[in-house]
């Protein structure tokens, strides 16, 4: 009879993450507090967008009532303007063909449609218009994702104070992280059409602060134990300074996305016929030529990413040769690294050779993250 017993257990099949997830949600009532925060919460808000867009379109133009208050008020009145304009109204995009045309105006005033887009008809401007109201929106609505569930837990008292603490570090990232955004693209508003380099790569740097924190307290979580981040084992270290060359690496990207570098040489491993390209260096700029001068930000990125490459690739093989290879976790993470970090370095030298074609760019951009998820899971 105990052998039988024994034997249904062993039989019994182990439930998924994402069922015992479920499970959790729908013992702890979190799924019942959604569901009864937004049946009370919908119908104010909705009121109250409906009369703000009524006010907006038939009473005052509140964007240029804000603009006015930017420029007249003080800081402080500046950063809840701000915060409000962000939160609420940039949710509203144009209802009809009229406000189209006044958004469509309005642009037209701006250095960017003067001086790159002169010749943008109003359908053009739409599809622009779309992906940047598309960026905002989902950050907002990652935002509502995070806060709501953060919200329950804090009420039901179910955070342990060191996660908690975590989350509001995360969450702060994420104001942050808007008012960077806000303030990258004020300076593409003045006499130069593009944002600044600078404030373009701390935006994607604090993004992906955000998403490393994000993904070790998931994996923290998922093993139910604290992980240091930094430790003393000698292959730890390997990986860790692996990471730190990919942050390096990514934030060289920036700037050569932010100066349209990549458009300059379309050669690789050869610039313009030499490794070491004429112009890298122009004497009146000094240490700016790192961050300014489009051909040592090119040079800069594709050697500093060739190095990266092969020092990823270099130590993961040698973990896996130096331990046998079975079909372990750790074994998968490794070839994870492997897989991401080569097809990361096959993109770079494709997204070149395209003249920075847009397709291979975003697969470019969008594989370095994946590769640090896989560098920070593996490490």
């Amino acid at each position: 009879m105990k052998s039988e017993d024994s034997k249904h257990k062993r039989s019994t099949p182990k439930k998924s993450r994402f069922r015992l997830l479920h499970q959790y949600y729908s013992y702890t009532g979190f799924y019942k507090f959604l569901g009864t925060s937004l049946k009370k919460a919908l119908p104010p808000i909705l009121i109250f967008i409906g009369i703000l867009m009524g006010i907006h379109y038939f009473v005052i133009d509140i964007n240029e009532l804000l603009v006015k208050m930017t420029e007249t008020y003080s800081a402080i009145v500046i950063l809840t303007v701000f915060f409000i304009s962000e939160s609420i109204l940039g949710i509203i995009p144009p209802l009809s063909n009229e406000n189209w045309l006044k958004v469509f105006s309005a642009y037209k005033a701006s250095p960017e449609f003067i001086i790159v887009n002169k010749s943008m008809n109003l359908d053009e401007f739409k599809y622009i218009f779309w992906w940047e109201w598309f960026h905002r929106f989902f950050a907002r609505f990652i935002g509502i994702v995070f806060i709501l569930p953060l919200i329950f837990f804090v009420v039901k008292k179910a955070i342990p104070k060191r996660l908690f603490l975590t989350l509001i570090i995360i969450f702060a990232f994420g104001l942050f992280q808007a008012l960077v955004g806000w303030w990258m693209v004020k300076s593409g508003l003045n006499d130069n059409p593009y944002v600044s380099q600078y404030r373009l790569t701390f935006h994607l740097i604090n993004a992906l602060i955000i998403f490393a924190i994000l993904f070790w307290t998931a994996l923290n979580s998922s093993n139910n134990k604290i992980i240091k981040f930094y430790s003393s084992n000698f292959s730890e270290k390997i990986f860790f300074f692996g990471i730190i060359l990919l942050f390096i690496t990514i934030i060289s990207g920036g700037f050569m996305a932010g100066t349209n570098a990549g458009q300059s040489f379309n050669t690789f491993p050869l610039m313009n016929g030499s490794i070491i390209p004429d112009g890298y260096i122009i004497d009146d700029y000094g240490l700016r030529n790192i961050f300014e001068n489009t051909i040592a930000i090119n040079f800069n990125h594709r050697w500093i990413g060739s190095f990266t490459f092969i020092y990823i690739l270099s130590f993961t093989i040698y973990l896996l040769l130096s331990s046998k290879i079975t079909i372990t976790i750790k074994s998968i993470s490794l070839f994870a690294v492997l897989f991401f970090s080569s097809l990361q370095f096959f993109l770079g030298i494709l997204t070149l050779l395209s003249n920075v074609k847009i397709s291979f760019a975003s697969l470019h951009q969008s594989n370095s993250v994946l590769l640090l998820a896989s560098l920070l899971f593996a490490y």
